[in-house]
């Protein structure tokens, strides 16, 4: 009975149980320092498989938002760029409205005025933005439209593309997992084709004072390619409001998703400090019972 009896069994579990202290204490502390549950996977138990999707989805909505913001740039330029070219087109109808009114037409200085406001439109119409030109369809490397000659019909009075120098192709972004968009604006459109029509027929009959034909027939194809922008800019602004909403829709997904992954992976500061506490009184009081354990003496447990 006397052999048995011993400290060396109360100090090996003593040992146990200060390490399994100490153990939880530095994974309760790195809790608190990285503000995480655990630094990989494996301490995260069942939820393993959800903490990655929610990853995935804010990766996903992350580079649906980036798209977005450039996208609605680019929309707000070329929206500002159809204003201007509308209000040109309109100042060119009544360029050739006034050449119409033999009263006033041989005074104009017509020819040089259709050429400035010729030039006025190439310019709006070859907008660059960040080293893309925006009415150019999928190339964007190129201006859209000739800049240095005066369009010329094929046939008197037809539209066609002479004057074009862009793609045939358009620009569709994905915006969301179900949303895409085609949100360029060719400048082959038979609204601008119309109005590159107008100024090649009232250019080649500049000439021609009072009530021709050829000047009411540029001044008709300027004003329905004026219409047709007015509608192209209508889908522009139709676009931008579709863009904004599922922008809008993109963000409070995003807090959603931040949250519930945060609810997985984040550490509870208020309780892992009380739990630090807890375990820090434990391990002085283990200490203190380890200290008196170690000064026992056989003599003790005989008494």
């Amino acid at each position: 009975m006397v052999g048995r009896v011993s400290t060396y069994n109360v100090h090996q579990s003593l040992l146990r149980d200060t390490a399994r202290t100490q153990t939880t204490l530095f994974d309760i502390q790195g809790q608190l320092s990285s503000g995480l549950k655990s630094s990989n996977f494996a301490g995260l138990g069942g939820k393993v498989e959800q903490f990655a999707d929610l990853e995935s989805r804010l990766s996903r909505g992350q580079a649906y938002l980036d798209g977005t913001n450039v996208l609605s740039g680019r929309l707000d330029i070329v929206d500002s760029a159809l204003g201007a070219i509308i209000e040109t087109a309109t100042d060119l109808r009544n360029l050739i409205s006034l050449r119409r009114n033999a009263s006033v037409g041989d005074s104009l200085a017509f020819q040089t005025q259709l050429t400035g406001k010729w030039q006025e439109l190439v310019s709006q119409i070859n907008v660059n933005s960040e080293g893309r030109y925006l009415f150019s369809g999928a190339a964007t490397n190129l201006p859209a439209v000739d800049g240095d000659n005066l369009p010329v019909l094929q046939v008197d009075g037809t539209p066609d593309l002479g004057y074009y120098r862009g793609s045939s192709d358009d620009l569709t972004l994905r915006i969301d997992d179900n949303v895409n968009i085609t949100y360029n604006v060719r400048a082959d459109d038979p609204a601008f084709q119309k109005i590159f029509a107008g100024i090649a027929t009232a250019n080649k009959f500049s000439t021609q004072a009072g009530e021709s034909q050829e000047l009411q027939d540029a001044y008709d194809l300027i004003s329905e390619g004026i219409d047709g922008l007015i509608g192209i800019r209508a889908e522009v602004n139709a676009n931008k409001v579709t863009v904004i909403s599922t922008t809008d829709r993109l963000q409070s997904q995003q807090l959603y998703w931040k949250g519930l992954k945060e609810e997985i992976g984040n550490a509870d500061i208020v309780s892992l400090s009380t739990e630090v506490a807890i375990n820090q009184g434990i391990l002085q009081a283990s200490f203190q019972a380890f200290a008196r354990i170690s000064n026992l003496k056989l003599s003790d447990f005989l008494r």
